[in-house]
């Protein structure tokens, strides 16, 4: 029973205890964040802004297409009363008084 024991568990121990000690040294020693400058975006930017011919890969273009994402597209919405950028507040306060 022993020998099954140590070939079964021993594996999923030795396992635990390097993910634990590499998750401790993580939160001890976290990795410094890059300056903005360094940022491949920025510099992507930057060299396109000097007219410099810059190579893009799908990982820029996904990452370009994201931050467009995340700008607020205001549109304005015509309602029977009038055009609203947004929604109405009274729908908001209703929403919220509405929320579970």
């Amino acid at each position: 029973m022993s020998p099954l024991f140590f070939v079964i568990i021993g594996p999923v121990l030795v396992f635990l205890l390097v993910w634990a000690a590499a998750t401790a040294y993580r939160l001890y020693f976290p990795e410094h964040p890059l300056p903005f400058e360094f940022d491949p975006v920025v510099k992507r930017e930057e060299a396109t802004s000097n007219g410099r011919s810059v190579p893009v890969g799908v990982r820029e273009i996904r990452a370009d297409q994201r931050r467009e994402r995340r700008q607020e597209d205001v549109t304005i919405y015509n309602y029977a009363w009038g055009a609203s950028g947004g929604v109405p507040d009274s729908w908001r306060e209703d929403l919220w008084k509405r929320r579970n």
